[in-house]
C-alpha cells in the first residue's frame, strides 16, 4: 500500500495547489485592475490640475501684460517730458553758445586792430628814423629792417567753433544714449549732463578772454651783419607766444628788439633756443633781457 501512494501523488495535495493557483490568479487580475483604476483616477486628477494651473498662468500672463503696458504708457511719458526738457536745455545752450562766439569773435577783432595799431605805430617811428638818414649806405641797411607785417592767423583763437561743434555732437550722443537706460539713470545722467554743460561753458568763457600783452626789451650783443639782425628778427617773431618784433640800435652797438608776447610766455627760455647764433642770456631785469650771440654772417 505505501508502494501505491509512492507512485500516485496525494489527490488533496493536487486540488490544494490547483486552488493556489486560482486564488493568485485573482490576485493577479485584482492587483491589476486595481493598479489601472488607480492610474485612470491619478491621470484624471493631473489633467483637472492642469486645467487649473493653465487658467492660473494664463491670469498670471495677462497681469504681466497689463503691467507692460502700464510701464510703456510711463516709459513713454517720461521720454516725452525728457525729449522736451532735452530740447529746451540744448536751444537754451544755443543761445549761450551764441554768445560766447560772438564775444569771442569781438576780442579777436579787437586783438587784431590792437596788432594793426602797435605795427603802425612801429611802422611810423622806424621811418621817421630812417627818414633823418642822409647816408645811402646806411639808409639801405636800415630799411632792411623794416618791420614784418604781424600774423593774425596764429592758431590761438580759432577753435571756437570747433568747441561748440564737439559740444554739440556730446550732447547728442548723451542724448541717444540716455533712451536705453532706466528712468532713474536718465535722470541722473540729465543732472550730470547739466553740469557738463556748466563746466563746458565756463572753460569756453575761460578760452575766450585773451591773453594779456606784456612787452620785453632783448638788448642783444654780438650782431654786425643786417641779414643776421633781420634773421634774428624773423626767428624772435616766430617764437610761441610772441606777437611782434619791433628792432632799434643801441648807444654801443647793441641791437635792442622790443618784443610784444603773451604773459605766459618764457622769452629767457626760448631764445637760447633760436637757431645758428648760439644765443644765451646773460642777466634779466624787469622787462630787459641782456643776450650774447654769434653772428653766423661774420664768419664768411
Amino acid at each position: 500500500m505505501n508502494e501505491t501512494a509512492a507512485r500516485h501523488p496525494n489527490r488533496f495535495l493536487a486540488d490544494l495547489t490547483q486552488a493556489m493557483r486560482s486564488t493568485a490568479e485573482s490576485a493577479r487580475q485584482s492587483t491589476m485592475e486595481q493598479c489601472q483604476a488607480d492610474a485612470k483616477a491619478y491621470t484624471e486628477k493631473l489633467h483637472a490640475r492642469t486645467d487649473d494651473e493653465a487658467a492660473s498662468l494664463r491670469k498670471a500672463a495677462e497681469a504681466d501684460v497689463s503691467a507692460i503696458r502700464d510701464w510703456s504708457k510711463a516709459e513713454m511719458e517720461r521720454i516725452r517730458v525728457e525729449t522736451e526738457q532735452r530740447i529746451s536745455r540744448r536751444r537754451e545752450l544755443l543761445e549761450q553758445e551764441l554768445q560766447e562766439y560772438n564775444s569771442a569773435i569781438e576780442l579777436e577783432i579787437e586783438r587784431v586792430q590792437n596788432r594793426v595799431n602797435a605795427f603802425e605805430g612801429e611802422v611810423a617811428s622806424f621811418f621817421e628814423q630812417l627818414m633823418q638818414e642822409a647816408d645811402p649806405t646806411v639808409f639801405a641797411s636800415m630799411a632792411a629792417q623794416m618791420p614784418d607785417p604781424p600774423s593774425f592767423e596764429d592758431g590761438e583763437h580759432g577753435g571756437v567753433a570747433p568747441d561748440l561743434r564737439a559740444r554739440r555732437e556730446q550732447i547728442m550722443r548723451a542724448g541717444a544714449e540716455a533712451g536705453t537706460r532706466s528712468g532713474a539713470a536718465a535722470k541722473q545722467e540729465a543732472a550730470q549732463s547739466s553740469e557738463a554743460d556748466e563746466e563746458a561753458a565756463s572753460s569756453r568763457a575761460a578760452a575766450a578772454k585773451p591773453v594779456p600783452i606784456e612787452s620785453t626789451q632783448v638788448v642783444v650783443v654780438g650782431l654786425v651783419s643786417v641779414a643776421s639782425i633781420a634773421t634774428f628778427k624773423r626767428q624772435l617773431g616766430r617764437l610761441p607766444g610772441v606777437k611782434n618784433v619791433g628792432v632799434s640800435s643801441g648807444p654801443d652797438g647793441e641791437f635792442i628788439f622790443t618784443v610784444g608776447h603773451g604773459s605766459d610766455t618764457s622769452l629767457n627760455s626760448l631764445i637760447p633756443t633760436l637757431p645758428a647764433f648760439q644765443a644765451r642770456v646773460v642777466s634779466e631785469r624787469e622787462g630787459v633781457l641782456n643776450v650774447s650771440a654769434h653772428d653766423p654772417e661774420a664768419e664768411g
